[in-house]
C-alpha cells in the first residue's frame, strides 16, 4: 500500500506519532512552485484516525514568531513531554549564521505552538527529531553529512552534552534522522547519500540502546522514479501496521514543490525491513479525502485574525481550543489562514451555531464574497445580503457556504456580520471554517 497524502498541500519531511488513538504527522511546508527550499517559513499538524480521511490543521508555526531565527525552516519533530506537545524544529541563527535547533511548546497536539527558543548546547542543530521511552527524552539531529544524537535534561531546554554521540561514526549517516521502536530493538532511519550520488535513499541502522552504537542494515527505500531529490521522514505503527512516511514529487514534478506519501511496510523475521519497490503508475493513487480544518479560536497565532470578537470554551462538542463568539457589530468576525499547494476547485465551509433566528453574515475567500452559496452573482441586485444562515436551536452544526476557484499559494478567509444586530438580538458563534479540494 503507498499512497499520497493531503496532495492540496505541499509539504516534506512528516514525522509521524500516534497521541490518544489518533495520528499525527508534523510537516515542513513547501512554498508552492517555487524554484528553492530556502523560502521553507513555517510548519503544518496533519491528523487522521483511519489512514482515508486527513485533517489539515493550518499553520502551527512561523518565522515571525521566532524572533532568533532568521531563515530556513527545515525539518521538525513532535512528541509529548510530561503533558505538554513539544515541537523540535531548525532554523538559521541571526547571530550565527547557522542551523539552530528551536524548541516550541503547546497544549494540543495540533497546534499552534509558541517558540521557547533554542537547544543549548547542540552545534549545528538541521533536522532534528524527538524520541521519548519512558523517563528519558532523546535529540537527534542531523546534517553537513554526520547524525549526532544526545539525552535531553528535564526541561528539554537543554541537552546532557556529555552524552552525545556521533553515530555517524558507525553508519552512513547524512541527515533527517528518525528513531522508533520495533519489538526490542532502536530503529534509526535517515537519507543515505552514498559516495555523494544524488537522489537519497531511505536507509536505516539498529541498536540496543537509543545512544547506540548502531549497526547499519540497508537501504529501504531505494531510488524511484519521481522522487524529490531529498527524501525525509518517518516509521509509526497505527492500527496494526507499520507505516513509513516521506516525500516525493509525484504531484507537482518539482523537486521544491514535495507531497507526503505514506507506504505500509515489514520485517523479516529477523528484524530487516523489505524494501518498498515504488512505481507511480501502479502506487500513485492521489486520494483527496483531505481537508483543512482552521480552527478559528487560535488563529491570531496561525496567520489570521480576530476582528472584534472573543474566543470562549463551555461545555459542548466544539472542535478545537475553543470558539469565537461576538459577531454582534457590521464587520467583527475572524479571519482564517489557507495554505493551498495544488489550484482548483474548493468547498468553504464552517461549523457554526447560532440563535432561533436566520444570521445574514459574510464570507469572504479567495477575494470573492458569497451571496448565498455564489461567489458571481451580481453585486448590485445583493448588495444588502450576504450568506443566510439557517437556525440551529443551540447546536452546533456545518454549513457549506459555496465552492470558489483558489490559485496556489496563502489566502484569507474571513467571516463577520453583515449587519450591527439589534439590542438583545446574539450573533452566531464559529467553531471551524473547512477548505475542501473538490476539483
Amino acid at each position: 500500500m503507498t499512497n499520497i497524502v493531503a496532495p492540496s498541500i505541499f509539504a516534506a519531511d512528516p514525522a509521524a506519532h500516534v497521541f490518544d488513538g489518533r495520528l499525527y504527522l508534523y510537516v515542513s511546508y513547501d512554498e508552492p512552485f517555487t524554484n528553492t527550499h530556502d523560502s521553507m517559513a513555517c510548519y503544518h499538524a496533519l491528523s487522521t484516525d483511519d489512514l482515508v480521511n486527513w485533517i489539515d490543521h493550518g499553520r502551527i508555526l512561523h518565522l515571525e514568531n521566532v524572533p532568533w531565527a532568521i531563515s530556513h525552516m527545515w525539518a521538525i519533530d513532535a512528541n509529548k513531554w510530561k503533558g505538554k506537545y513539544y515541537l523540535t524544529f531548525c532554523a538559521f541563527d541571526e547571530k550565527t549564521s547557522t542551523f539552530r535547533t528551536g524548541l516550541a511548546i503547546s497544549d494540543r497536539p495540533e497546534g499552534p505552538f509558541t517558540d521557547l527558543g533554542p537547544v543549548e548546547g547542540v552545534d549545528w542543530g538541521q533536522d532534528p527529531s524527538f524520541y521519548v521511552e519512558g523517563d528519558r527524552a532523546f535529540l537527534i539531529w542531523g546534517g553537513r553529512g554526520q547524525i549526532l544524537i544526545a539525552e535531553f535534561n528535564d526541561d528539554l531546554r537543554s541537552i546532557k552534552r556529555e552524552t552525545i554521540r556521533n553515530l555517524s561514526e558507525d553508519i552512513a549517516g547524512y541527515e533527517g534522522p528518525f528513531l522508533h521502536k520495533y519489538r526490542d530493538d532502536y530503529y534509526l532511519t535517515y537519507p543515505a547519500l552514498d559516495n555523494n550520488k544524488w537522489p537519497q535513499r531511505m536507509s536505516y541502522a539498529t541498536a540496543k540502546d537509543p545512544l547506540g552504537p548502531y549497526t547499519y542494515r540497508g537501504i529501504f527505500i531505494p531510488e524511484y522514479e519521481g522522487n524529490s531529490g531529498t527524501i525525509h521522514g518517518s516509521v509509526v505503527e497505527f492500527q496494526g501496521k507499520w507505516l513509513a512516511f516521506y516525500h516525493s514529487a509525484w504531484v507537482s514534478g518539482l523537486a521544491t514543490s514535495r507531497s507526503l506519501m505514506m507506504s505500509e511496510i515489514t520485517y523479516t523475521e529477523d528484524g530487516s525491513i523489505t524494501p518498498i519497490q515504488l512505481d507511480k503508475k501502479v502506487d500513485g493513487v492521489i486520494t483527496i479525502n483531505s481537508r483543512q480544518i482552521l480552527d478559528v479560536s487560535v488563529a491570531p497565532k496561525a496567520g489570521g485574525r480576530l476582528f472584534g470578537v472573543e474566543v470562549s470554551t463551555d461545555g459542548s462538542d466544539f472542535t478545537g481550543a475553543g470558539f469565537v463568539t461576538g459577531l454582534t457589530r457590521q464587520e467583527f468576525g475572524v479571519s482564517v489562514l489557507s495554505q493551498i499547494g495544488l489550484p482548483g476547485k474548493y468547498e468553504i465551509a464552517l461549523r457554526y451555531r447560532g440563535t432561533n433566528k436566520p444570521w445574514n453574515g459574510r464570507v469572504v475567500a479567495g477575494k470573492h464574497l458569497f451571496y448565498d452559496g455564489n461567489q458571481n452573482q451580481d453585486y448590485d441586485q445583493y448588495i444588502n445580503r450576504g450568506t443566510i444562515f439557517p437556525p440551529t436551536d443551540g447546536h452546533w452544526r456545518e454549513l457549506v457556504i459555496g465552492e470558489v476557484d483558489l490559485p496556489s499559494g496563502d489566502h484569507q478567509i474571513r467571516i463577520s456580520a453583515s449587519h450591527t444586530l439589534d439590542s438583545g438580538v446574539s450573533g452566531i458563534e464559529i467553531d471551524y471554517i473547512s477548505v475542501r479540494q473538490i476539483g
